[in-house]
């Protein structure tokens, strides 16, 4: 059984560390290796990085009859999961607005997705709840309510473009180069109903302090998200984590949609620059259409994520480099025509890493966590 971890009211300050300090060892986690050209591949990054998993769905939907629009051909994934600095900015500069590919637009009827042009003023409200765990160790689980707001970007968050870079919002007719921060608030925060375990009675006030939290993106006018920040209520460190998973959460659901009407079978991938475990990631999202309901589109998400660089933004992980990066997840959406954010979402999360330690190499540290993501929301 596990065991909700507290310790004189304190939150486990680092999401992933806790189960695993005690764990290390020498081995690699089991996997196959990488055939040699894929190692070739992995260690000259001179060529798009796209996750065998997603060109495996996207060729699966081409199979099905929808026009494929990636390149084909793609090479393998980095074996290691890391890419460097320069292989990433080959894949999106630093700064820039996530971009879409279209695959195929399906079948009709069809319905338009994600709003005409988003504008400053109150935003959807609701109710995100989650739950996490680590190793042996389980987190509280804990419903937020969530009030957003958009407001005009500053100029130094306008979008930085790759030459020859197209971001997703300017795939839209008329699209204007102005940027939006929408920012979620966490206008409350309690213990959910059902938890894993049973909480100290000091949980429900300590979890409320998570209250005033906040979340911001910032996005191209048709919702291509460029830039995200979060921020603990009272800069509170021990809090920081359960605002760092409230906004990975609210991330994969940050989605742009094609210019396009899309119906049944209409599949496309967003390709963008996040911070996953507080580490930059290039993300990979595949989204398919897998029903209409009205104007409201059922939608699935698989999502893959390399990690940036060779170092985790832990506290208390010692000076290391990561030898070994995975991190993915899936989920539901329900998402209303005109919608900027889904009215609905399930979501699931998968982390893993192996750090080894720079005083001893040899060593390796596993390190990974699990994210449960339940969000409802209304206009």
């Amino acid at each position: 059984m596990f065991q909700v971890r507290w310790s004189n009211g304190k939150w486990l300050r680092a999401l992933a560390l806790s189960a695993c300090a005690a764990a290390c060892h020498t081995d690699e986690p089991s996997s196959a290796p990488p055939t040699e050209k894929q190692a070739e591949a992995a260690a000259e990054n001179k060529q798009p990085v796209v996750d065998q998993k997603i060109a495996s769905a996207m060729a699966a939907a081409q199979r099905e009859g929808a026009p494929l629009g990636a390149e084909p051909g793609q090479p393998a994934p980095p074996a290691d999961g890391v890419l460097s600095a320069e292989a990433a900015a080959r894949e999106l500069a630093p700064g820039s607005a996530a971009q879409l590919v279209v695959g195929g637009d399906g079948s009709s009827p069809k319905l338009s997705l994600g709003p005409a042009r988003l504008a400053a003023g109150t935003g959807p409200s609701g109710v995100l709840q989650l739950s996490s765990r680590t190793g042996g160790s389980v987190m509280p689980t804990i419903d937020f309510e969530l009030k957003s707001k958009t407001s005009p970007a500053p100029a130094a968050a306008a979008p930085a473009l790759a030459p020859g870079a197209t971001p997703a919002a300017a795939a839209a007719p008329g699209a204007g180069v102005d940027s939006v921060v929408t920012r979620f608030t966490l206008q409350s925060a309690r213990p959910a109903a059902q938890q894993p375990g049973r909480l100290p009675d000091e949980a429900r006030a300590e979890i409320a302090k998570l209250k005033g939290s906040t979340i911001d993106f910032v996005t191209g006018p048709h919702g291509a998200v460029q830039s995200q920040h979060y921020q603990a209520a009272g800069n509170s460190r021990d809090l920081e984590p359960f605002v760092q998973s409230s906004a990975q959460a609210l991330s994969s659901i940050a989605l742009p949609y094609p210019a396009v009407p899309v119906g049944v079978g209409a599949f496309w991938m967003v390709k963008s620059r996040e911070t996953v475990q507080g580490a930059e990631a290039m993300v990979y999202r595949m989204v398919k259409v897998t029903g209409l309901t009205g104007d409201v589109a059922q939608l699935t998400l698989n999502i893959r994520r390399y990690l940036i660089g060779t170092t985790l933004q832990l506290e208390g992980l010692p000076p290391h480099h990561v030898r070994q990066f995975q991190s993915e997840g899936d989920g539901t959406l329900s998402v209303r025509a005109g919608a900027t954010y889904p009215s609905s979402a399930q979501l699931q999360d998968r982390f893993m890493a192996l750090v080894a330690p720079d005083e001893n190499p040899t060593q390796g540290m596993p390190i990974q966590s699990e994210l449960s993501a339940t969000l409802t929301l209304a206009p």
